[in-house]
């Protein structure tokens, strides 16, 4: 435990501290650019631990790392520059009176108001971007399973599938008519379609077979499931070892060792490392079943999981990050689609503080590669939940702009203040729901919350 959290705290700070600060620079430069005047520029709430002048803006960390903000001259909150000079003006009977500097942020432009706004969530975006690029360039091995045609391993007993007469061996082709080429897209296919009849395309031995599968649905997560499993394939075959003695290929997927089926290639390890005696091993093959005895030796068959390596060049990569990053929106959009339509509940789309700090303390133990991917991948859902249209979020300053550029006037403050006020409730609200997701998913409060 004392290991988990000296890589979690650490891996969590950076992860969320290169975020934080993407964002808010987004802000900062933009409204610098305009001639803006910052005073604060925060990493973290609360009380300033330290920090150092910059151009007139306190740059500080703060004692509460869960997110940052800039202090901009004359924003609605702002309380620094009251007592500061303001600008004096001569009405027509002479008299002299005070107003606001035309260089408060309230007094700019609409569209530069704007822009400042949405440049945090845009730099989130550029942090996404450099991060799979970088990713792409240094390259990585990643479980082929996903990327491999959907052909299945497992049937569960007395799953919908099995009672649809789904074997180990067909390949899913279509789902509800939309093409599923890899095991990804069948995936994500089942999991949106809870407690619903399904109609599912196959190729079973070289022929085409169509079959209606009416998916489960998790009573906790509320996602779709059919109980069936992807083929665990072999991607090395090491010469002089057990396994190229018994006539095991690369390619090959694994149905079941000694009659356990094969859900993952964990479970391969398992059986062989706990075998001092052959095992029976059941093959796919060019689309028919082998049996295979193989003996281990030391407690090894000499296998290894497939993966796929992904390399690039510069412009490459970054076309490539570009692609991924559009995937993962689309991916984010289905995501909220469904939790705000019930249809998956919080625990399955939902990560907060706490599962960010897990997926980082492992991101760290992998590696710097699997770091960055957690950096953009989470960076990536920052930059669009802040686009929501809901005040204090950028995306509610941005939804209040627009509709005062439509209604050409600006809106009062009490009513600004009412949709401010309302806002807060609701995300003070889904805070606590990413919490009770967070904590939902812990060993040790997960099975005391409903």
């Amino acid at each position: 435990m004392t290991e988990v959290l000296t890589h979690s705290i650490p891996a969590f700070v950076l992860v969320l501290g290169v975020i934080i600060f993407f964002h808010e620079f987004g802000h900062f430069i933009t409204a610098k650019s305009f001639g803006i005047k910052v005073f604060i520029f925060s990493f973290g709430f609360g009380k300033r631990l330290f920090g150092f002048k910059w151009g007139g803006t306190d740059c500080r960390v703060s004692l509460v790392p869960l997110g940052g903000y800039v202090k901009l001259e004359g924003e609605p909150d702002d309380r620094l520059s009251e007592d500061g000079p303001s600008d004096v003006r001569v009405l027509e009977d002479g008299t002299l009176v005070r107003v606001q500097s035309p260089d408060y942020f309230l007094n700019r432009p609409r569209w530069q108001r704007f822009l400042v706004y949405l440049a945090g969530p845009f730099m989130n975006g550029v942090l996404t971007v450099s991060a799979f690029t970088l990713i792409f360039m240094i390259g990585w091995g990643v479980d082929a399973t996903l990327s491999e045609r959907p052909v299945i391993g497992v049937v569960e007993s007395g799953s919908p599938a099995a009672q649809a007469g789904l074997r180990p061996g067909d390949e899913i082709s279509a789902i509800d008519g939309r093409p599923t080429p890899t095991w990804e897209e069948a995936q994500i296919g089942v999991l949106l379609r809870p407690d619903r009849a399904i109609a599912i395309e196959l190729r079973r031995d070289g022929q085409p077979l169509e079959v209606s599968v009416h998916s489960l649905v998790s009573e906790q997560q509320k996602v779709g499931s059919i109980g069936i499993v992807p083929l665990v394939r072999i991607g090395q075959v090491v010469p002089g070892q057990p396994a190229e003695a018994a006539g095991l290929h690369v390619d090959d997927g694994i149905l079941d060792i000694d009659g356990k089926p094969i859900r993952s290639f964990e479970d391969v390890v398992r059986a062989v490392g706990g075998s001092k005696q052959a095992l029976a091993i059941g093959i796919w093959r060019d689309g028919r079943r082998f049996d295979m005895s193989v003996a281990p030796r030391d407690g090894r068959i000499g296998i290894a999981n497939k993966t796929v390596f992904r390399k690039f060049g510069l412009l490459a990569a970054v076309r490539e990050s570009f692609r991924e990053t559009w995937r993962q929106t689309r991916q984010t959009f289905v995501m909220l689609g469904q939790l705000l339509t019930a249809r998956i509940s919080a625990k399955a789309g939902l990560t907060g503080p706490v599962g960010i700090a897990k997926l980082s303390g492992d991101a760290a133990r992998s590696g710097p590669v699997a770091l960055l991917y957690v950096v953009a991948a989470i960076s990536l859902s920052v930059g669009i939940l802040n686009l929501f249209p809901l005040a204090p979020l950028d995306g509610g300053h941005l939804a209040i702009l627009a509709a005062e550029g439509v209604a050409r006037r600006n809106f009062s403050v009490t009513l600004k203040a009412w949709i401010m006020n309302a806002g807060v409730v609701v995300l003070f609200a889904l805070i606590g729901l990413v919490l009770y997701s967070d904590l939902s998913k812990t060993s040790l409060l997960g099975k005391y919350l409903p």
